[in-house]
């Protein structure tokens, strides 16, 4: 997408509005570490990382550290460097039923990486939509966004990202005449959304400001939605244990030595065992939901789901790819190392991989598909994805005394886990051997019960008030086992 900007001071990306439905994407909250707003500058004078450049032949930039400083220039915009606010959800959950009743309510899974929404009418979705949230352009992790909300404007302006993104969806899912909103998120989501400085998750303690959040009016958040809607959101357990597995639980109900896991930007846990519940949160990062990964994607239509050792992949919805998903990359990882062409380091090996491996720069990729390639780069941040994983699993366990072996079920939750193979998962070392169910979007499904029947409040409120929760960091071994989970077996 070529564009011709005008005089500017300040970045390309603060400076450049992409025609819509487009938004920069800024993985790195515009610090130039993600890579992904890459351009190309085609004609102009700017001030690039510090250095002045007058543009004579097409020059790679990352437009969030260029300025322009001629009074016209143009530049090159490509698809990766955007993030485009729409997408279906392929899966929803597994679950009992919802209440039927003749009102139409809007549940939002308001995620660091992904915002999903449903529309829902006697108990049955009608629609459903996803998109990134807007959010991202201020970090990619919580620890990013609880930092860049330190000033009153900055927060300001975090909230209405996360606004904007449900309001993009309800346009989406033309849901106007909703008479109820509920959301599930993790605590720094949520606390977000309601306009509230989350620095206190950020330190020691980690206590968040507040765990239960008041029922507040749409116009007060500044949801589209007719001024006195009401938006609930469902209670937080803990500073990084948030409103979504308080869905997760409710949906789940746990039984003795069984274990919820949902795994997104910010990996959550929750054991039961017969002295009660425990919780802990490992930072995963937004790798596996197609963040911070140049040809990561979400899992729309065109993002390859699944890849053989035979190089062999589909495509959702068929047809040629443009990027890959979180499963995709499990499967990528498995047929790398069963097909010797990656090493328990998660180096490539040029040697084996032949015409697929390939140099660009500084950078040695494989290729996945015509168009789609991975990095040593992309492989590390995914081996630490997949390590926080199963250190956090491993570490939780080992503080409830707890053997593998005595593990009754694993429930998996999230977008992401609906795709995964479970046998390629454990064979990298993602999750240990056990008995396992794939749920679904639990967090989406508590919100959408809240929604339908607000008077499960009280439920939920039981719920935060059972679980110790036990921060990683405090749990002798947690380190060494995270190391160890970084090597590919």
């Amino acid at each position: 997408m070529k564009i011709a900007i005008s005089r500017c001071g300040q970045s390309l990306t603060q400076a450049v509005t992409l025609p819509k439905p487009y938004s920069w994407d800024l993985r790195c909250a515009g610090r130039g570490t993600c890579g992904r707003c890459r351009i190309t500058l085609l004609a102009g004078r700017y001030l690039v990382a510090g250095k002045e450049l007058c543009v004579t032949a097409p020059t790679s930039a990352l437009a969030c550290q260029t300025t322009l400083l001629s009074t016209e220039g143009l530049i090159d915009v490509p698809p990766r460097a955007m993030c485009v606010p729409n997408g279906q959800i392929h899966a929803l959950w597994d679950g009992p039923p919802l209440l039927k009743r003749d009102e139409c309510v809007v549940a939002v899974d308001l995620g660091t990486t992904t915002v999903a929404a449903v529309k829902i009418r006697n108990g049955e979705v009608l629609a459903s939509a996803s998109c990134y949230n807007q959010q991202s352009r201020f970090g990619d992790n919580v620890i990013s966004r609880i930092s860049q909300a330190a000033t009153p404007a900055t927060l300001a302006a975090m909230q209405q990202a996360a606004v904007t993104s449900i309001n993009d969806l309800l346009a989406e899912l033309v849901a106007d005449d909703a008479q109820r909103l509920a959301i599930a998120g993790n605590t720094v989501m949520t606390t977000l959304l309601w306009g509230i400085d989350p620095a206190p998750i950020g330190v020691m303690p980690f206590t968040p400001p507040l765990r239960v959040f008041p029922q507040r009016r749409a116009d007060e958040l500044g949801i589209a939605l007719p001024g006195a809607t009401p938006v609930l959101a469902l209670p937080a357990i803990a500073g990084y244990v948030g409103g979504d597995l308080t869905a997760g639980i409710h949906e789940c109900q746990l039984a003795p030595f069984e274990m919820l896991i949902d795994i997104g930007t910010n990996c959550e846990i929750v054991l039961r065992t017969n002295d009660g519940l425990f919780c802990t949160a490992a930072a995963a990062g937004p790798a596996f939901e197609g963040a911070a990964i140049p040809s990561g994607s979400r899992a729309v239509a065109g993002a390859i789901d699944h890849v053989q050792p035979d190089w062999s992949y589909s495509v959702i919805g068929g047809g040629a790819p443009n990027g890959l998903c979180g499963s995709a990359m499990v499967d990528v990882l498995y047929a790398g190392r069963h097909a010797g062409w990656l090493n328990a380091c998660g180096r490539l090996q040029a040697d084996v991989l032949g015409k697929r491996y390939r140099r660009d720069g500084n950078l040695q990729l494989v290729a996945i598909a015509p168009g789609v390639a991975l990095s040593e780069a992309d492989i590390e941040q995914l081996l630490k994805a997949k390590a926080a994983v199963y250190a956090g699993i491993l570490s939780l366990l080992e503080y409830c005394h707890c053997p593998v072996e005595q593990l009754q079920r694993i429930i998996l939750a999230g977008g992401f886990a609906r795709y995964l193979d479970l046998d390629h998962a454990i064979a990298i070392a993602m999750l240990p051997r056990a008995k396992t169910h794939i749920a679904g979007n639990t967090s989406l499904a508590g919100a959408a019960r809240l929604a339908v029947n607000p008077n499960i409040m009280d439920e939920l409120l039981a719920i935060i008030a059972e679980p110790k929760d036990v921060p990683l960091n405090m749990i002798d071994g947690f380190e060494n086992n995270y190391i160890d989970a970084l090597f590919l077996p």
